[in-house]
Protein backbone atom coordinates (compact mmCIF):
# COMPACT_ATOMS: atom_id res chain seq x y z
CA UNK A 1 0.00 0.00 0.00
CA UNK A 2 1.31 3.00 -1.07
CA UNK A 3 0.33 6.77 0.75
CA UNK A 4 1.50 9.97 -0.78
CA UNK A 5 1.38 13.06 0.87
CA UNK A 6 1.80 16.59 -0.39
CA UNK A 7 2.53 19.11 1.42
CA UNK A 8 1.40 23.00 0.22
CA UNK A 9 3.41 25.12 2.79
CA UNK A 10 7.15 26.09 1.60
CA UNK A 11 7.23 26.98 4.81
CA UNK A 12 6.22 23.98 6.40
CA UNK A 13 8.09 22.26 3.65
CA UNK A 14 11.62 23.97 4.86
CA UNK A 15 10.75 22.96 8.46
CA UNK A 16 10.09 19.65 7.55
CA UNK A 17 13.42 19.18 5.65
CA UNK A 18 15.49 21.12 8.91
CA UNK A 19 13.83 18.64 11.06
CA UNK A 20 15.07 15.82 8.71
CA UNK A 21 18.47 17.12 9.11
CA UNK A 22 18.64 16.85 12.55
CA UNK A 23 17.34 13.98 13.11
CA UNK A 24 20.09 13.00 10.69
CA UNK A 25 22.89 13.62 13.06
CA UNK A 26 21.41 11.16 15.67
CA UNK A 27 23.81 8.38 15.06
CA UNK A 28 21.42 5.68 15.84
CA UNK A 29 19.29 6.49 12.80
CA UNK A 30 21.43 8.39 10.48
CA UNK A 31 22.03 5.47 8.07
CA UNK A 32 17.80 4.87 7.65
CA UNK A 33 16.91 8.61 7.75
CA UNK A 34 20.02 10.02 5.38
CA UNK A 35 18.91 6.91 2.90
CA UNK A 36 15.63 8.26 2.92
CA UNK A 37 15.73 12.07 2.56
CA UNK A 38 16.21 11.31 -0.98
CA UNK A 39 12.62 10.28 -1.43
CA UNK A 40 11.22 13.64 0.08
CA UNK A 41 11.15 15.69 -3.35
CA UNK A 42 9.98 19.56 -3.85
CA UNK A 43 7.14 19.20 -6.54
CA UNK A 44 6.59 21.61 -9.17
CA UNK A 45 5.34 24.91 -6.51
CA UNK A 46 7.65 24.04 -3.78
CA UNK A 47 5.49 20.54 -2.51
CA UNK A 48 6.76 17.89 -0.95
CA UNK A 49 5.96 14.26 -2.49
CA UNK A 50 6.64 11.37 0.17
CA UNK A 51 5.93 7.73 0.00
CA UNK A 52 5.03 6.41 3.21
CA UNK A 53 6.95 3.40 2.66
CA UNK A 54 9.84 5.51 2.54
CA UNK A 55 9.67 6.29 6.06
CA UNK A 56 12.00 4.48 8.19
CA UNK A 57 11.33 2.95 11.27
CA UNK A 58 13.90 3.10 12.93
CA UNK A 59 13.18 6.97 14.12
CA UNK A 60 12.58 7.14 17.14
CA UNK A 61 9.78 8.39 18.77
CA UNK A 62 8.80 9.92 21.90
CA UNK A 63 6.84 8.69 24.45
CA UNK A 64 3.32 9.93 24.91
CA UNK A 65 2.94 12.46 27.63
CA UNK A 66 0.49 13.41 29.38
CA UNK A 67 -1.33 17.03 28.47
CA UNK A 68 -3.08 19.02 31.04
CA UNK A 69 -6.92 19.16 30.59
CA UNK A 70 -7.02 23.04 30.24
CA UNK A 71 -5.07 23.26 26.93
CA UNK A 72 -7.06 23.41 24.42
CA UNK A 73 -5.73 22.90 20.54
CA UNK A 74 -6.10 25.76 18.56
CA UNK A 75 -8.24 25.59 15.00
CA UNK A 76 -6.21 25.60 12.49
CA UNK A 77 -7.64 28.35 9.89
CA UNK A 78 -7.37 27.62 6.13
CA UNK A 79 -5.51 30.56 4.17
CA UNK A 80 -8.28 31.85 2.14
CA UNK A 81 -7.59 34.27 -1.27
CA UNK A 82 -5.57 37.50 -0.27
CA UNK A 83 -8.02 40.49 0.69
CA UNK A 84 -8.12 43.16 -1.46
CA UNK A 85 -7.80 45.97 0.30
CA UNK A 86 -11.30 48.38 0.40
CA UNK A 87 -11.23 51.62 -1.99
CA UNK A 88 -10.65 55.22 -0.27
CA UNK A 89 -13.76 57.08 -1.92
CA UNK A 90 -12.13 60.15 -3.16
CA UNK A 91 -15.61 62.03 -3.21
CA UNK A 92 -17.79 63.28 -0.71
CA UNK A 93 -21.07 60.83 -0.82
CA UNK A 94 -24.08 62.94 -2.52
CA UNK A 95 -27.55 63.19 -1.25
CA UNK A 96 -30.85 63.62 -2.84
CA UNK A 97 -33.58 65.59 -1.76
CA UNK A 98 -35.84 62.72 -0.77
CA UNK A 99 -32.96 61.45 1.68
CA UNK A 100 -32.83 63.85 2.98
CA UNK A 101 -36.30 64.68 3.85
CA UNK A 102 -36.63 61.11 5.01
CA UNK A 103 -34.21 61.27 7.89
CA UNK A 104 -35.04 64.98 8.51
CA UNK A 105 -39.03 63.10 8.89
CA UNK A 106 -37.44 60.97 11.94
CA UNK A 107 -36.50 63.69 13.77
CA UNK A 108 -40.11 65.02 13.35
CA UNK A 109 -41.37 61.89 14.25
CA UNK A 110 -39.32 61.88 17.38
CA UNK A 111 -40.82 64.78 18.38
CA UNK A 112 -37.32 67.06 17.79
CA UNK A 113 -39.14 69.15 14.95
CA UNK A 114 -38.14 72.34 16.61
CA UNK A 115 -34.84 71.22 16.59
CA UNK A 116 -34.81 70.55 13.06
CA UNK A 117 -36.12 74.00 12.06
CA UNK A 118 -33.06 75.77 14.20
CA UNK A 119 -30.81 73.03 11.90
CA UNK A 120 -32.67 74.40 8.55
CA UNK A 121 -32.16 78.37 10.18
CA UNK A 122 -28.52 77.22 10.67
CA UNK A 123 -28.24 77.02 6.99
CA UNK A 124 -30.11 80.31 6.13
CA UNK A 125 -33.13 78.58 5.47
CA UNK A 126 -36.49 78.22 6.10
CA UNK A 127 -37.67 74.70 4.28
CA UNK A 128 -35.84 71.64 3.29
CA UNK A 129 -36.68 72.50 0.06
CA UNK A 130 -34.91 75.82 -0.28
CA UNK A 131 -31.65 74.21 0.95
CA UNK A 132 -28.52 74.59 -2.17
CA UNK A 133 -27.95 71.09 -3.12
CA UNK A 134 -24.38 72.36 -2.34
CA UNK A 135 -24.76 71.96 1.24
CA UNK A 136 -26.67 68.65 1.20
CA UNK A 137 -23.39 66.98 2.47
CA UNK A 138 -23.16 69.23 5.42
CA UNK A 139 -27.06 68.74 6.09
CA UNK A 140 -27.17 65.16 5.95
CA UNK A 141 -23.86 64.88 8.47
CA UNK A 142 -25.69 67.19 10.90
CA UNK A 143 -29.18 64.85 10.74
CA UNK A 144 -26.25 62.20 11.71
CA UNK A 145 -24.93 63.99 14.81
CA UNK A 146 -28.73 64.30 15.96
CA UNK A 147 -29.83 61.02 15.19
CA UNK A 148 -31.33 60.88 11.99
CA UNK A 149 -30.45 57.52 9.98
CA UNK A 150 -29.07 58.43 6.28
Amino acid sequence: MNITVEIKAPDLVNAIQTLAHAISKNPESAAAITSNIESIQPTQQGQLALDAQAVPSAVPTAAPTQQPAQQTEQPVQQPTQQEQPQAVPTSAPSYTLDQLAVAATQLVDAGRREELVQLLASFGVQALTALPKEQYGAFATKLREMGAKI
